[in-house]
C-alpha cells in the first residue's frame, strides 16, 4: 500500500479522555499497518512546516509509536498540544515569514497546508476537534484532502452527533465543583456566581444548573435584566436556611439592550470590554461615549480572561451592596479523570475511525445518534453552533431551566 502515513491533529481546547482517544488511534493504526504521525500544536504544526528547512519537521511532527503513547491515557491535557487558530483567516502576525505574509489583516493558508500534506506523503488526516476545527477539516475535505473528524468538546454542541468526547466528564465535574463551592457560599452567607463554559450556546450550562440545583442560570440565548436578576437572587438567598444563593452564568450571556447603558458605565474597564464584545458591531457603535465610558479605552484594556460571569458578579455586587463571590470553572472542567462514558467514547471513536481509514472512506465524522455509533458526512459539522430551544428548555421569566425530561443530545 502506498502512502501509509496518517496525520493526527488536535484542534481546540483540551477535554477529558483526549489522550485516551489518541492512544487508541495509534495502537489500532499500527495494528493495521498504518504509520501514525502526530501534528504538534494543532493547525500550527502544518502551517509552520517549511520544506526548505528540514529542522522544522521535528519541531512540528512526531512519529508515534505504541511505547510512546502507552502511558498518556493516565494524564489530562493534550499529548500533541493544540491551538484554536483558523487557517482560513490567520492574523497577519501569526503567519510565518517564510510564507511571505501579505499586508492584509488575515491570510488564508489553506494552499500551504495542502502543499505540506502532499509533500510529506500523508494518506489521510484525522482531526480531533471542536466545532471550529471540524469546520476547517470539512473545508479541507472539500479541497481534496482525505479527512476524518472526531468530535471532542465539553460543550457537546457539534451538529450531527448526540455526544462529543469530554462532555460527560465535564458535566459531572461542573456539578461536583458547584456542590463543593456551596460550603464556601454557605459559611460566608454570600451570593456566588459560577462561570462553567465559554461558548455561545447555553446547553451545557443549563444541564449543569439543573443537575446541581443552582438557583438561577444565565444563558447566551436570552438576555437578562440585572434588576430582576438581583431581586430573584435575593429571594433565593432569603429562602435558603444557610442564607446563600448560587448563580450560574454561561459566557455569552448579555444584559438586556434597554439596561446596557444604565449599568455598563459603572463596570470595570475589563467588564465593559466584555459587554462590548457580546454586542454586534452596529450596536457597539451606538454606545454613548463620555468621560465615564470611553469606547476606545475600553477596547484597549479589554481581556479575554474576563467573561460574562464577572460582569454579572459586578452587577450583583453593585445592586445588592454586598460582596459577591465569583468562580470560573472554564479550565477546571477540562481536566481530571475521564468517566466511563468518555473512556468508552474515546475508544469507540478510535475504532470506527481506523475502520474508515482502512476502507478509504473519507470526508466523514464519527458520531453517536440515538445511542448508535456511526459515521456521517463531515460537512454536517459545518452549519454552526446548536443553541438552547428556549421554549422547551428555559424559563425566561425566572432565569431557570424548565423541569422536564432532559437529554444531552443536540438537535440537527
Amino acid at each position: 500500500m502506498l502512502g501509509k502515513k496518517i496525520a493526527i491533529l488536535i484542534g481546540g481546547g483540551d477535554v477529558p479522555a483526549l489522550n485516551m482517544c489518541l492512544k487508541s488511534l495509534v495502537y489500532r493504526m499500527i495494528d493495521e499497518g498504518l504509520e501514525p504521525v502526530g501534528v504538534r500544536k494543532g493547525w500550527e504544526g502544518l502551517i509552520n512546516y517549511n520544506h526548505h528547512n528540514p529542522t522544522t519537521y521535528g519541531e512540528n511532527f512526531i512519529e508515534l509509536t505504541k511505547a510512546m503513547v502507552r502511558p498518556i491515557d493516565r494524564t489530562p491535557g493534550s499529548f500533541l498540544h493544540s491551538s484554536r487558530i483558523d487557517p482560513k483567516s490567520l492574523p497577519r502576525q501569526l503567519v510565518p515569514q517564510f510564507i511571505s505574509p501579505t499586508k492584509a489583516e488575515t491570510q488564508d493558508l489553506t494552499a500551504h497546508i495542502k502543499d505540506t500534506f502532499e509533500r510529506l506523503g500523508f494518506q489521510a488526516l484525522v482531526v480531533l476537534g471542536d466545532i471550529k476545527a471540524l469546520q476547517y477539516a470539512a473545508h479541507l475535505s472539500k479541497q481534496g484532502i482525505p479527512t476524518i473528524g472526531i468530535p471532542k468538546t465539553i460543550h457537546n454542541n457539534v451538529p450531527g452527533t448526540d455526544y462529543t468526547l469530554g462532555f460527560t466528564t465535564g458535566l459531572a465535574r461542573g456539578v461536583s465543583f458547584i456542590h463543593e463551592l456551596r460550603s464556601l457560599a454557605g459559611s460566608r452567607e454570600q451570593i456566588i456566581v459560577v462561570e462553567p463554559y465559554r461558548v455561545n450556546s447555553g446547553i451545557g450550562s443549563l444541564m449543569v444548573s439543573f443537575l446541581a440545583g443552582v438557583d438561577r442560570v444565565l444563558i447566551p440565548e436570552v438576555s437578562y435584566d440585572p434588576e430582576k436578576l438581583t431581586r430573584l437572587v435575593l429571594q433565593d438567598k432569603a429562602m435558603n436556611p444557610a442564607n446563600y444563593a448560587v448563580v450560574l452564568v454561561c459566557d455569552g450571556a448579555t444584559i438586556t439592550e434597554e439596561k446596557v447603558m444604565k449599568y455598563t458605565p459603572h463596570l470595570s474597564p475589563r467588564s465593559q470590554s466584555q459587554v462590548l464584545r457580546m454586542m454586534t458591531a452596529e450596536k457597539a457603535k451606538k454606545v454613548k461615549t463620555d468621560s465615564e465610558f470611553n469606547l476606545e479605552e475600553v477596547v484597549e484594556t479589554g481581556s479575554s480572561l474576563v467573561g460574562s460571569g464577572m460582569v454579572a458578579t459586578e452587577l450583583l455586587t453593585r445592586l445588592t451592596g454586598t460582596e459577591v463571590f465569583f468562580q470560573s470553572m472554564v479550565y477546571l472542567l477540562r481536566t481530571g479523570t475521564p468517566d466511563g462514558q468518555d473512556l468508552l467514547g474515546a475508544t469507540n471513536f478510535a475504532i470506527l475511525t481506523v475502520r474508515l481509514l482502512k476502507d478509504a472512506k473519507y470526508g466523514r465524522m464519527v458520531a453517536y445518534q440515538r445511542y448508535k455509533l456511526m459515521d456521517i458526512d463531515l460537512a454536517m459539522a459545518a452549519p454552526g453552533v446548536h443553541q438552547v430551544n428556549v421554549a422547551e428548555m428555559y424559563d425566561v421569566e425566572n432565569y431557570q431551566p424548565k423541569l422536564n425530561l432532559i437529554s444531552s443530545a443536540v438537535e440537527y
